[in-house]
C-alpha cells in the first residue's frame, strides 16, 4: 500500500490526535504527523510515527501541509501514492478511506472526499470547472485524499481559512476532483475564529479572489 496519512498538530490537540489515529489504525510508517511551535508534539507521544518540526513559528497552515507533503514526496514507494490530508480531529473508518481511494483511482481524479452533506444524487460527483458551486458540494477540507505522484502543494500565501478551498481548485484543474456520496466523518467543533486568525481569514480571502477571479463559494 502506498497511502499515507497526514496531519499538522500542535500538543494541546495531541488526545484529538491519538483517538484519530487509533480510529483509523492507518499503518504508522505510513503516517506524518507536521508539529509546530510553541507548543510542539514530542516524539514520545507518537511512537513509530514520524514527526516533522515545522521550521518557522508563524501561523501559515499551508507551509505545515507542504512540509509534510515534501517529506512524503521523498520517501513514498516507487508509482502512484495517495496523501489523506487529515486534521487532528477527524474521525474515518479504514473502509472510508478505501472507498476514497478506490474512487480517486478509478475514476483518474486529483482529490476526492466524502459527501458530509449528503447532497450529491450520483455515486460519485466529479467537478473539473472553476465556478464556485454551494459549500454542500466543496470536497470537505478537514479530510482530502490527492494524488501524490501529481506533486500539488498548499499555496503558502494562504495562512489559513482559504487554503484548503485553494488547494481544491488546483486539483479540480489538474485533473478533478469528486465528492463520494455515502461516506461519514466525524470531525469536532469548530471555533469561532479570533484575533490574528481573523485577521488572517479576511486577507485570503481577497488573495483567493485576486488568484481566481472570485469567491470560492457561493
Amino acid at each position: 500500500m502506498n497511502t499515507w496519512l497526514l496531519t499538522p498538530c500542535h500538543h494541546p490537540r495531541l488526545s484529538d490526535l491519538t483517538t484519530s489515529l487509533a480510529h483509523l489504525n492507518h499503518p504508522v510508517d505510513r503516517t506524518v504527523v507536521v508539529t509546530t511551535p510553541p507548543e510542539p508534539v514530542e516524539p514520545d507521544d507518537l511512537p513509530g510515527v514520524t514527526l516533522l518540526l515545522s521550521p518557522e513559528p508563524e501561523v501559515n497552515i499551508s507551509r505545515w501541509w507542504n512540509t509534510g507533503l515534501d517529506w512524503i514526496e521523498q520517501h513514498h514507494e516507487p508509482g502512484p501514492y495517495e496523501v489523506l490530508c487529515m486534521e487532528s480531529d477527524v474521525r474515518i473508518e479504514w473502509s472510508t478511506l478505501a472507498r476514497l481511494r478506490m474512487v480517486l483511482r478509478n475514476y483518474n481524479l486529483a482529490m476526492v472526499g466524502a459527501d458530509t452533506h449528503r447532497v450529491v444524487t450520483s455515486a460519485v460527483e466529479t467537478r473539473y470547472d472553476l465556478d464556485p458551486w454551494t459549500k454542500e458540494h466543496s470536497v470537505p477540507g478537514m479530510c482530502m485524499l490527492v494524488a501524490g505522484e501529481l506533486g500539488l502543494r498548499f499555496d503558502e500565501q494562504f495562512r489559513w481559512c482559504f487554503a484548503a478551498d485553494d488547494f481544491e481548485w488546483q486539483h479540480r484543474k489538474a485533473a478533478g476532483t469528486g465528492l463520494v456520496r455515502g461516506l461519514t466523518i466525524e470531525h469536532g467543533p469548530r471555533p469561532q475564529l479570533t484575533g490574528e486568525r481573523a485577521e488572517h481569514a479576511e486577507e485570503d480571502r481577497h488573495r483567493f479572489e485576486a488568484k481566481w477571479g472570485g469567491p470560492p463559494t457561493r
